[in-house]
């Protein structure tokens, strides 16, 4: 039979060890988020990328994660990589509840982004916006968009997308682009102009809106 003192040694040498083993978890989360952050492909302005600020990615996949409720549902991302490091973090998504696809030109992210060992990049060309494959269609619940340039031409292409994309009418869409189209949201996704205004890291000389078809839970 132990002796109750050592029995309180081997205690405390246990605790020990769980607690030195969590500081190493954190160490190593730590030093993963550092490597995807360092490894995250710069913007091509070429492909008029520029990626959000911080403040904006948080808050816009919160948007999302809430907008879609309880019950989870499909996400859609057409044209916004910078926030798929971030939903990858969310609970709901690592537990299944949330699935995201990210529908996007740039090869750099086929493969970069895994959930359940599955790539979630879909090659994504907005000239050819139907180009949709059948089993990606009518899939999603709530659909983000940054339309890659502030044009009408792009906006509409963009636009015949999302509906591709959509479930159902009850489909929630949140679109991020210049103040400019505002009237184009309006009239052909039904989405109005939210209090929120996008910021970039990389400060945008365009005036940039945020517009939704449905009243936003944070944004």
């Amino acid at each position: 039979m132990a002796k109750s003192g050592e029995g309180e040694e081997e205690q405390e040498e246990y605790t020990l060890r769980e607690d030195t083993l969590a500081a190493l978890n954190e160490f190593l989360l730590s030093k993963n988020d550092s490597v995807a952050e360092a490894s995250f492909p710069e913007e091509d302005w070429q492909l008029s990328q520029f990626w959000y600020s911080e403040e904006t990615k948080k808050k816009l996949v919160d948007e999302c994660v809430s907008a879609v409720g309880e019950d989870g549902g499909n996400i859609a991302c057409i044209s916004c990589p910078s926030l798929i490091p971030l939903f990858l973090q969310k609970e709901e998504v690592e537990s299944g509840k949330v699935k995201i696809r990210l529908f996007e030109f740039d090869l750099r992210f086929q493969g970069k982004f895994l959930l359940n060992s599955e790539d979630i990049f879909v090659y994504y060309d907005y000239t050819s916006p139907l180009a949709i494959a059948p089993q990606l269609q009518q899939q999603f619940d709530l659909v983000i968009a940054d339309p890659p340039f502030i044009s009408a031409e792009c906006f509409i292409k963009t636009s015949q997308t999302i509906r591709v994309l959509s479930k159902n009418k009850e489909t929630k869409i949140i679109i991020c682009s210049g103040s400019a189209i505002q009237d184009l949201a309006s009239r052909l996704l039904n989405a109005s102009i939210t209090t929120f205004k996008p910021e970039h890291e990389n400060n945008l000389a365009n005036d940039f809106s945020s517009f939704t078809n449905y009243p936003p839970v944070l944004l």
